[in-house]
Order: structure tokens, then C-alpha cells, then sequence
């Protein structure tokens, strides 16, 4: 049993997508809709046949709920107006310092085409005059990829068709209270071909391995790797249509957004959980008591880590988007958006929903509900 299996076992954080409440379920015809130009607002369709046709893309937010701890939307994101999502927001309170997990399964109506996220895997491997404890971390981020994509896809006889290294930093030194330490980050993706019950499919799987090594000098050398497997998510699309379902990753992925009240009672949680008796707590399921001590209010600290978070996301995000090219950037007011790639033109109306067109002559605010307005491509 490799490393990443003895993880997952031990923290029984398998992806198990059944266990995961539907949280959204809409019906419809995909993602790709066509339209025809004679179709008023209220619905009616005009019966000339010259009228040209208009294919489009319609995105809505979807908000990812922490139904288990605070009851407060942590994420929300962008996703095609008719997918049906099934996730889960949980904690894993032996995890102190990182005790949030998530898992999501985001699927057109059809089911051929698929995103999905997975927990991270964190553990701590060291190593000493007594022995050996934890679990070794992966050699690189492909191998890390190899192994858990034998876990989840195993069964279905996979090939892997193509892996590569996106982006790679380190490593990075740092000195605390005499103990050395030094990290490494990798950011890689594999894809995989098989045959499901639709037939011939292809899938991407994208990850982030984060290597910490530390060295403390004493009576005896103590050594050890802190490491995390996270990031991970995989598009999934009959084949010779992977595009399609990478375009939807890359965009769910960008433009997901933390929740700042939500952050601010996380970080206030993590702080209760370094604190034994609150994990005590914790661990016999009283978890509104610790949330019952956790404030609404929000401090300047909380404020500065919340946008730190966020823009080092959004530098991972721009490292995948930008060497997959699966996202065109949109100017909206102050602020950028990424937006699947190959349309013509980009619309967002009031409510924060965006429509992709591929006809110059199409007016979103003639056809459809809402008040449109167009978008600048950078």
C-alpha cells in the first residue's frame, strides 16, 4: 500500500461522492445551449427560419455551504446555469492547524461531462533515533498524481497519456528556535485514458505537492518532512472533448472566491482546536460550543491573512489557467474575471452571472432575463 493510500485510509477521507448531500440539482439541456434570435424575452419564438442561431454559455454562482460548522457559505464560485453539483463541507478535528476538508462532483445534466474536487492529503513522516513515524512523502508531484489516480480510477484499466510538471518553486530556507527548514512546491497534472459505461473517456487530474524538510541539531539530529497533496481536482469528457470539460475546471477554479465571515470564524476555530480540551470538545461532536465562542466580528489580522490567502490562490490558479490556456481575462469594473476560452464575447448581468457568445450580433438583454452589459477581453 503506497503513502497516499495509508493517508487516505487513516483519515477516512476516501472520495466517496455518494456521501455527499445533493446541493444543487437543476434540469436542463448542458452547458452549450442554442438559441434562436427570434426568441423574445418572455420566451416566444419567432418562426422565421432566417433568423440566425446563437450558441452561448450561460454562468451562475454556485455557493460551497459549511452545513456541518458554521452554516455559512465558505466559497462561491462561477458554474454553467443547468450542472448539478454534489458536495460536502466537513472538518477532520485531529488535523489542528488545517482541520477543513471538501469534496464536490460537478456534472452537466448528462453526466459526460465532469469536475471534481477531493480532499487534501496532509501527513508528516520524521525520522530519529527511535525509528521512523508517519507516512514518507511522494518523490515528485507526478508520482504523488500516479498513485492517487490508481486509488480513484484503478478499476478501469487507465493509460496515461500525458503528465507534466506546470510550475515549481523552491527550494525555500527558513531558521525557527535552531530548527531548519526547508520547502519545496511542485504543481503538476496527468491525463488518463479509459473506457466507462459511455465509452471511451479521457481525464485530467491537476495537484499541488508541498515538501517541507526539517533539520534540528541537539543532543541527537532529529529529522523530518511535513507534506501536503492538495489542490487536487480532475475535468472528465468523452474523448476528443476534454476542452469542454477543462474549460469549465479552469473557470470554476478561478473564480472561486473565500467568504471573509467565513474565513474569520475558520481562523478563530484553528486557533480553539491548538488548544487540547477544545479538540476534546471537538471530538465528542459538541462542535456548536466552539463555534458558539467564535466572533462575527472581524479584526484587521483575520482581514490581512484573509487577502494574503486569496491572492496566493489566485497566483496558483493563473499558473494552470495560463499554461492550459483554458480561460480568456475579462475586465469587470474593478476587478478581473476568467472566462472559458473561444467565445467572441462576454456579458454579465446584475445578479453576477455571465453569458459567453460566439455571434458578434447577439444581445443577451433582447433574448433573456436580466440587465446585461457587455465585457472588455485584456
Amino acid at each position: 500500500m503506497n503513502a497516499l493510500n495509508k493517508v487516505f485510509t487513516l483519515w477516512g477521507i476516501s472520495v466517496l461522492m455518494a456521501c455527499g448531500a445533493p446541493s444543487a440539482s437543476q434540469e436542463g439541456e448542458g452547458d452549450l445551449q442554442h438559441i434562436d434570435q427570434g426568441v423574445t424575452a418572455e420566451g416566444d419564438r419567432n418562426t422565421n427560419s432566417q433568423k440566425p442561431t446563437a450558441k452561448y454559455l450561460r454562468l451562475k454562482r454556485y455557493d460551497i455551504v459549511d452545513r456541518q460548522g458554521t452554516g455559512l457559505v465558505a466559497v462561491s464560485c462561477l458554474i454553467p446555469e443547468h450542472w448539478q453539483v454534489r458536495d460536502q463541507v466537513f472538518w477532520d478535528y485531529q488535523d489542528a492547524t488545517q482541520p477543513l476538508r471538501y469534496q464536490g462532483l460537478f456534472q452537466d445534466p448528462g453526466g459526460a461531462l465532469a469536475v471534481q474536487i477531493y480532499p487534501d492529503v496532509r501527513s508528516v513522516y520524521s525520522q530519529g533515533p527511535m525509528g521512523t513515524s508517519g507516512y514518507p512523502p511522494p518523490r515528485d508531484v507526478q508520482s504523488a498524481l500516479r498513485d492517487f489516480i490508481g486509488q480513484q480510477r484503478g478499476q478501469t484499466g487507465f493509460r496515461v497519456v500525458d503528465s507534466k510538471v506546470v510550475a515549481q518553486s523552491g527550494p525555500r530556507d527558513n531558521y525557527i528556535s535552531g530548527t531548519y527548514f526547508q520547502t519545496t512546491t511542485q504543481s503538476g497534472f496527468m491525463r488518463i485514458a479509459y473506457n466507462d459505461h459511455q465509452g471511451p473517456v479521457e481525464e485530467e487530474f491537476y495537484a499541488q505537492l508541498e515538501l517541507t524538510n526539517s533539520l534540528s541539531q541537539g543532543v541527537v539530529a532529529l529529522g523530518g518532512v511535513i507534506w501536503s497533496f492538495h489542490g487536487i481536482y480532475s475535468c472528465k469528457a468523452p474523448q476528443g472533448k476534454l476542452e469542454n470539460s477543462r474549460q469549465i475546471a479552469m473557470t470554476l477554479k478561478s473564480s472561486s472566491k473565500l467568504n471573509l465571515p467565513f474565513y474569520n470564524r475558520y481562523m478563530q476555530l484553528v486557533q480553539f482546536l491548538s488548544d487540547e480540551s477544545y479538540r476534546r470538545i471537538f471530538a465528542a461532536g459538541e462542535v456548536s460550543r466552539i463555534f458558539s465562542q467564535t466572533s462575527a466580528q472581524i479584526s484587521q489580522s483575520i482581514t490581512d491573512s484573509y487577502w494574503q490567502t486569496q491572492r496566493a490562490y489566485e497566483r496558483s490558479n493563473t499558473q494552470f489557467s495560463d499554461y492550459l490556456r483554458g480561460v480568456d481575462r475579462y475586465q469587470d469594473g474593478q476587478s478581473q474575471v476568467q472566462l472559458p476560452s473561444g467565445y467572441s464575447n462576454a456579458w454579465v448581468n446584475d445578479r453576477g452571472e455571465y453569458l459567453l457568445t460566439e455571434t458578434q450580433a447577439f444581445d443577451p438583454n433582447h433574448q433573456l432575463d436580466g440587465n446585461w452589459r457587455a465585457l472588455q477581453r485584456r
